[in-house]
This record gives C-alpha cells, structure tokens and sequence, in this order.
C-alpha cells in the first residue's frame, strides 16, 4: 500500500526546508506527499525544484493571483509543470473581470482539482458557484490526479 500525507508545507521562508519533510517522511514511512502552497505566496518555484529535486516523491498544489490580468495564463502554464496536480483558493476567490468564477472554470478546464479550505459550507449564496463546485467535486478523484495509484484508496 502507498501512503501519501496529501497536505504538507515547505519553503525557505516560512515553512521548513523539503529535507525536514523527507526526513520525517522517511522516518514515519510515507511514501509520497503534497506540497500545498501557503496562503498569499504566488512564487511556486520553490515546490516546482522540490518535484524535479525528488522525482515520484512529491506532487504540488500551486497558487496564483487571482488579482492578476494573467492569472489565468499564469495557471495554464502551471498546469504544464511536470508534478502540478491542483490550484488552492479560498471559497470567495473571484476573478476581476467579466466573470468572477473565470479561475474555478480554468482550473476545471485544465483538469486541477481545487484544495479550497471550507470553513462554512454557506460561506457564499452564489448558486453558480455552488453548482460549479459540485460538478468538480463529482469528477476528480485525487490518486487519479496524481498519477500514484487508481482508485482513492492509494
């Protein structure tokens, strides 16, 4: 069976180096983790070199600014990266523009699964949204994202 810690941090600046997660890792046998971007760092260098530094280890949820004219460009070329297997919003992450939910249908486009923290299931009355999100949440299966296993047992 693999086992995979599908919500970790690591950074030069505020989180712990990736060393200390692999150690730990390691030492409690866990053969894969997520590396989740914390809350209001754009900069997902850090977690792209962690992937390519150890390859099968790690997958990572990236974050872009939504606030941006290119974020969505910026989440396409995201989503090409080699281990970038979902984008992290917060429920009332809106899209400047025309269409607020333009960054949720984009990540769904593209095939990435939100990690969006809920701390109120009412937080938004937006049906649209609310209807968005079911719809994703019926179609992506973690393990299947990350390409670690085929069901959602792995």
């Amino acid at each position: 069976m693999i086992i995979v810690d599908t919500h970790c941090h690591a950074g030069i600046n505020w989180f712990e180096p990736v060393e200390i997660v692999l150690y730990q890792m390691n030492r409690n046998s866990v053969d894969k983790a997520l590396l989740i971007q914390y809350w209001g760092n754009h900069h997902n260098q850090y977690l792209l070199e962690c992937i390519q530094r150890f390859p099968g280890r790690f997958a990572a949820v990236v974050s872009v600014d939504i606030s941006k004219p290119d974020a969505l460009t910026t989440l396409e070329g995201l989503a090409k990266q080699s281990g970038v297997v979902g984008l992290r919003l917060k429920p009332d992450d809106r899209s400047p523009g025309d269409d607020p939910l333009a960054i949720w249908r984009k990540a769904g486009e593209l095939g990435l699964p939100i990690s969006c923290y809920v701390w109120n299931v009412n937080q938004t009355s937006d049906p649209e949204f609310h209807s968005l999100v079911a719809a994703a949440a019926g179609h992506h299966h973690c393990s299947r994202a990350l390409g670690w296993g085929a069901s959602g047992t792995s």
